[in-house]
């Protein structure tokens, strides 16, 4: 059967693409320290489970409203205004299967064939591929691992031409694990909003995720706070990463543009793809963003940042790698460019971070993702989540230290 060149063009995404690699190794029986996937170890809260369950009971099953039931999105908007100073209303969001499904929701509507989206990168690997499905092109705005991977304002605006449609910003950020300070953030926005016509897409989904234990004083910006970008910023997030709810596939949009203009829009594509989330899974959307759920999120995020300051002085005592301190997300983006030219005990060269996470993952049995795939950048360096506990994150970290000692 014929497939369509947008498609046929389009690379598989490297992080499933590895944990898929894994899974059969472990199949086959292989012991494998899986640090590919980006996914919390910890199981759902049990007050999050229990909203879905009751109105699963009740029968709560049938189609609710495209963008979400009324008390669904009213949840976030209120969370929203409060927590983030988005100045919105229940119109303005709409509830979505999964980030992912917002961004390219925003992206479908954003872009024309031509368009330019400028990407802070090294970035997550999906979104060059759903800018390019929209037709648009990809222009990458590479951050130094020296200033912590964080791009700067005279960067991003020479960056912004006359077919610029869009600036991606993530903070924190896959796959950095960094996030950046408010004031930095706040300078990239005041770059953006002296350019009429173009968007920010703020993908916020790591925003509760930040670590002050590692960079005091540190905390999440909203680009949509600002009353010069409010109706120019679509802000993305959802359930799956600091309430531990990935399967359950809940993102949402917000986008207060034209007093909701453009979040019609949205809807409207909407609702020719996948039109509703599961309905009784609307409550438990209430409930997560209720302030029962609040300590239980505090209870992970604090657990993430501990292991963020384990991970990184473990890595620190590996010679030939090099890497940036965690700040946010729980992701390590370490530099493997020292082992270069090196061959493995089995004879694979070393030549990028590409062979280096094949060599690793066959010989020592650790799964990492290849940076290249995050942007032309990052070609030297791998991705490991420490979403996993203290004594694999121990085990992994000594076969990635014995793996990279061995090479000569």
């Amino acid at each position: 059967m014929h497939v369509s060149s947008r498609v046929s063009r389009m690379k598989e995404s490297a992080t499933l693409a590895v944990a898929a690699r894994a899974a059969a190794m472990k199949r086959e029986g292989i012991d494998v320290v899986a640090f590919g996937t980006g996914e919390p170890d910890f199981d759902t809260p049990a007050n999050i489970k229990a909203a879905a369950a009751r109105a699963l009971e009740a029968g709560m099953t049938k189609y609710v409203p495209t963008p979400g039931t009324p008390e669904a999105r009213a949840a976030v908007a209120a969370k929203l205004r409060t927590e983030n100073g988005i100045d919105c209303a229940p119109e303005h969001v709409s509830i979505t299967a999964g980030a992912k499904h917002s961004l390219y929701l925003a992206l479908q509507c954003l872009v024309d064939p031509g368009d330019e989206v400028v990407l802070p990168t090294p970035a997550w690997v999906s979104y060059r591929p759903l800018i390019e499905l929209a037709g648009g092109t990809c222009i990458e705005v590479p951050g130094a691992m020296e200033r912590g991977f964080r791009i700067t304002p005279a960067q991003l605006d020479a960056a912004i031409g006359p077919r610029t449609r869009a600036v991606i910003l993530n903070s924190p950020s896959n796959p950095c694990g960094i996030a950046y300070p408010p004031e930095e953030m706040r300078a990239l926005c005041d770059v953006v909003a002296a350019r009429p016509g173009v968007t920010v897409i703020s993908d916020e989904i790591y925003e509760k995720l930040v670590y002050p234990e590692v960079e005091p004083g540190l905390r999440a910006f909203s680009p949509g706070s600002m009353p010069a970008l409010r109706e120019r910023t679509v802000t993305l997030n959802g359930m799956s990463k600091a309430f531990a709810m990935t399967g359950w596939r809940i993102g949402y949009a917000c986008a207060p543009a034209g007093g909701g203009a453009f979040m019609r829009e949205l809807v409207k594509l909407q609702g020719q793809m996948t039109n509703n989330i599961a309905s009784f899974f609307m409550p438990a959307i209430v409930e997560a963003l209720s302030p029962a759920s609040a300590p239980q999120v505090e209870r992970m995020r604090e657990a993430f940042a501990a292991r963020a300051k384990l991970v990184h002085a473990l890595l620190s005592e590996i010679p030939r790698l090099r890497g940036v301190a965690p700040t946010g997300a729980f992701y390590a983006f370490p530099s493997v460019a020292g082992c270069r030219g090196l061959r493995s005990p089995a004879g694979r060269a070393i030549s990028d971070g590409q062979s280096y996470a094949e060599a690793l993952l066959a010989e020592a049995h650790v799964a990492v993702v290849p940076g290249g795939e995050f942007g032309a950048c990052a070609g030297d360096h791998v991705r490991l989540t420490f979403a996993c506990d203290e004594a694999m994150l121990r085990t992994g970290l000594a076969r990635i230290a014995e793996f990279t000692a061995s090479l000569r």
